[in-house]
């Protein structure tokens, strides 16, 4: 499953994570998007400095810190097996490589224009 950073903070997020580790859901994997901006301000303006390392391996789970943008680190962070649940914290920029983008709050939910549009697509290239 995918969660987002700023998701994370929901009630049934944690019961459904401690709900795995008693289980021993081994072949459950988490993947968090860990970008540190969420729709309308800083993740730690709102859940404070959480180490997630930490919260997730307490609760029991195998925890992986990962570049989110490198296609090597996501691959072998997959396939590594452990034999509990496993989380994937994935370090990542919002916006990564456009950069009228990148790290802006604003662009979680912002309709892009069509000059904007054919911008980000040359930076892309």
């Amino acid at each position: 499953m995918i969660l987002g950073d700023g998701e994370i903070q929901e009630g049934q997020i944690w019961e459904a994570a401690i709900f795995a580790a008693n289980n021993n859901l081994d072949n459950l994997c988490a993947f968090i998007d860990y970008n540190k901006l969420q729709l309308t301000s800083k993740v730690e303006d709102v859940f404070g400095k959480c180490n997630l390392l930490s919260v997730w391996t307490d609760l029991g789970w195998q925890c992986l810190e990962i570049d989110g943008h490198d296609f090597e680190e996501i691959d072998m962070a997959v396939k590594f097996k452990s034999g509990k649940p496993k989380v994937i914290i994935a370090h990542t920029i919002k916006g990564k490589g456009v950069s009228f983008m990148e790290n802006k709050i604003e662009w979680h939910s912002k309709k892009i224009s069509e000059e904007e549009f054919e911008k980000a697509m040359l930076e892309l290239r």
